[in-house]
């Protein structure tokens, strides 16, 4: 098994025929999970624009933070930039001012675990 820990690799993958397979199966899941996000503000930590996009017309708001350690790419194409690069242990948010969290590929690379979890 092949670990991905930057973000080149990640988006290499995502853009394999396994990845797209991979985001697709996760994203039906997902959405499984989260059937209505209507007014409220979903956040990404990690590598999560490929699951992202489909809640964009639906939340609030989407945005995503990407550890430094792994990089950052911009998201998403021909828009405003939702992506910003952060320390995954310290983000740059208010207490309770976001309402669902999407961690995707924000583990692999952490020195700071209990921190990250505990967002």
């Amino acid at each position: 098994m092949t670990m991905y820990t930057d973000i080149v690799d990640l988006r290499e993958f995502y853009e394999s025929g396994l990845g797209q397979a991979a985001r697709r199966m996760i994203r039906r899941r997902i959405r499984t999970i989260w059937p209505d996000l209507r007014g409220q503000i979903v956040l990404g930590v990690g590598y999560t624009t490929p699951y992202l996009q489909p809640f964009r017309d639906e939340a609030e708001r989407v945005f995503s933070i990407m550890p430094a350690t792994q990089g950052v790419t911009f998201w998403p194409p021909g828009g405003p930039g939702l992506v910003a690069l952060g320390d995954e242990a310290d983000l740059p948010l208010a207490d309770m001012s976001v309402d669902r969290v999407l961690l995707v590929h924000g583990l692999e690379g952490t020195e700071q675990l209990l921190a990250l979890i505990y967002i």
